[in-house]
This record gives C-alpha cells, structure tokens and sequence, in this order.
C-alpha cells in the first residue's frame, strides 16, 4: 500500500463554490471521512444514481429527468418522457436529475424533491477547468486536480423561483491505493436560504454526517468483496459510454 498523501485541516471558516461566494454564503452545510477503498470506486458509486437505494439512507431515489445530447442518436437530450431507453442512471455534465429527498427519518415516506443540474465533473485524466484557477487558491477546494475526482450540482426549477441558491461539491481525493478521503459541502444563498437555515440548517448538518457515512460503509463493503472500479471505467461514466 502506498504512504497516505497529507491534506491541509478541513473545513476551512469559510466555505464557497463557483456559483455561491463566501460572502453570498447564508447557510454551508458539509461533511467528510476517509473511506478504505481507491477514489474510484468511490466515485463511481457517486455517479451511479442506480445504487442510492442500496447505501443512501437520506436521499434513496433519484429520478434522471434528462441527459445531454452525447446520449441520444438524434442530437437531441434523452429525457425521462422520451420514447425507448430512458436516460442512463449516471450522472453526466448537464444532467438534470431530482433527489427524493427524507428530512424525517421517521417519515420515509414523505420526500422532498429537489431538481438539480450537474454543473461540473472532473476526474485526473479528464480534468475540468469549471472551477477558476483562482478559486482552486481557496481552501474550499483541492488544488491538485491530478488527485482529485470531483463531481457538483445546483438547484434548479421552484426553489431558484422562490429565492434560493445553491450549489454542492463532492471531492474524493486520492491518498493512496485503498484510501480516499470525501468532502462534500453546499453553500446556500438568496432570500429563501435564510428561511431553510431556520428551519433545516442542524438537520442538513447531520443529513450530510449520514451521506458520507453511509457512502463509506457501502464502498467498504463492495471494496472488502473485491468490487474494482478502474480509471478507465470511471472516464466511461463520465463521457457517457456507460
């Protein structure tokens, strides 16, 4: 096994993403862990919205509203109403996905769907330049794109029309061959970010402890039963050939 790569302290005080400044920033929410299995793997399991049901305790289902035109013969999205396949299960750049999302475990069946949008993917062999070289300066972000597979969204559709912002980070950096590190977090912003910092901000902390634990536990598991994600397979999902 390789020597683990050292990481600066995180969270920093302040927290941002490309859309949300830390000015702009009314409500962060985030967590992270180290998870025993290769950044990969990981990442493919976030990527792979057919596996939330087996791990994601807070956001179970996931409904793909549309992919973009990579996967459809004709040039135009493949959308969940469109006739034949519907749309890949794996998250692309542009996809338009909705989280089912349990704010009250003892209320699995009341949900809250929030619409989103990927904005950004980044893995090291196919490294984006979403995030400004600027803003890589910050301590939000890992600088060293060679080592970190990066997947982020925004809320889109009712909540934007009511007053809110959003964007969400994932990064799973490479600390060696068996080790990951996960840090996820969500800046929120606009008039109706105050309202759901009132009434969400401690719950969504805890939702997001319960996100990366259970992605860790899972990738564990499948890892420990000699689950392998190559790199290979990995830049697949993210062009759209899987």
């Amino acid at each position: 096994m390789s020597a683990a790569v050292p990481l600066e302290p995180w969270p920093p005080k302040s927290l941002s993403t490309v859309l949300i400044s830390a000015s702009e920033t009314i409500l962060p929410s985030y967590a992270s862990t180290k998870i025993s299995a290769p950044a990969p793997l990981v990442f493919s399991t976030l990527l792979d919205t057919s596996t939330y049901p087996e791990w994601n305790t807070w956001c179970p289902s996931v409904t793909v509203r549309s992919q973009p035109d990579a996967n459809s013969d004709n040039g135009s999205p493949t959308t969940a109403s469109s006739p034949g396949p519907q749309p890949s299960p794996v998250l692309q750049k542009d996809t338009h996905f909705t989280l089912h999302v349990i704010m009250d475990a003892s209320k699995p069946s009341k949900t809250t769907d929030t619409h989103l949008r990927v904005t950004d993917i980044s893995i090291p062999t196919k490294q984006s330049d979403y995030v400004p070289v600027s803003l890589l300066q910050s301590p939000s972000f890992t600088q060293n794109l060679a080592k970190v597979y990066r997947v982020a969204w925004t809320v889109e559709g009712g909540f934007v029309a009511r007053g809110l912002r959003s964007e969400r980070f994932h990064e799973v950096i490479v600390l060696g061959q068996e080790e990951c590190e996960v840090r996820t977090w969500e800046c929120l912003g606009g008039i109706l970010a105050r309202t759901v910092k009132w009434l969400y901000g401690r719950t969504l902390m805890e939702k997001f402890g319960l996100w990366v634990k259970d992605l860790k536990d899972f990738c564990e598991r499948r890892y420990e039963g000699g689950r392998v994600t190559e790199e290979s397979t990995v830049r697949a999902m993210v062009e759209g050939k899987k």
